[in-house]
């Protein structure tokens, strides 16, 4: 098994920290692509309004808001859909926790056809607004997860307070709790703090790579892009350290 890079401990306690005081801004990174004769205009339009709800296929996210719950949630047993998917949507855009992620989905992933020209969006937004983007990477490992060879593995790069959920969800044999048990880790800011200071670089489902993914409420305003750019130069992208795939149970 691979000797893993730890969540950086230290960076970790000083955003607690500094949430505890209520300065919880996490730097976020979205890569999209575009037409080349859009570059000028996207990142125009980018800068003056910001992300907005329904911009483009590419942001056509939702998920509900599960934070003034989770203490209450944390209790339930069993724990299900009924608890952790009703209510009502909370508009989301995709984004990483730095430019390897963001990187690798403007110049590889969401490249397709006409959307040939890398962009890089750089903006702030607030913990309380954030969950962890866990489609490719975690819910697979909630759901179908070989303990021995992923516990450590989920602990490193999610932190130890995604214990609590992940304990929970493999005690069962039921796949909706242990979806509903992951729901809830997404949105634990500690689990996304730890997450956000993560190093190892993931391999998640359909070839994903990064090393954090993470899902902000929309509208991002202008006042929060701090910056957008076109990404010219071919992608140099670091190796996988880590696969989705060799972390399942055989």
């Amino acid at each position: 098994m691979l000797m893993l890079d730890r969540a950086d401990d230290v960076h970790s306690v000083l955003w607690r920290e500094r949430l505890d005081r209520g300065e919880g801004d996490m730097r976020l990174y979205r890569g999209i692509a575009v037409p080349s004769a859009s570059i000028s205009s996207v990142i125009a339009n980018m800068r003056a309004t910001g992300l907005r709800v329904g911009q483009g296929s590419q942001w056509s996210l939702s998920s509900i808001d599960l934070k003034p719950r989770l203490q209450e949630l944390r209790q339930a047993n069993p724990l299900n859909f009924a608890d952790t998917r009703t209510g009502q949507s909370v508009p989301r855009v995709c984004a990483c926790g730095d430019e390897v992620g963001a990187t690798y989905y403007a110049s590889r992933h969401n490249k397709s056809g006409n959307n040939d020209a890398a962009i890089l969006i750089e903006f702030d937004a607030d913990v309380a607004d954030v969950i962890v983007d866990g489609r490719d990477f975690l819910y697979s490992l909630f759901q179908g997860g070989d303990p021995q060879q992923a516990r450590d593995v989920i602990k490193a790069t999610f932190g130890e307070a995604v214990l609590h959920y992940l304990d929970r969800a493999w005690a069962t044999q039921n796949q909706e709790q242990r979806i509903a048990w992951c729901d809830l880790a997404t949105q634990d800011n500690d689990v996304i703090v730890a997450h956000a200071a993560n190093k190892t670089v993931l391999g998640g489902r359909y070839n994903t790579r990064f090393r954090s993914a993470f899902m902000a409420r929309l509208p991002v305003p202008a006042s929060r892009i701090t910056n957008v750019k076109h990404l010219q130069a071919p992608a140099d992208l670091p190796d996988v350290e880590v696969s989705v795939y060799d972390l399942r149970a055989r």
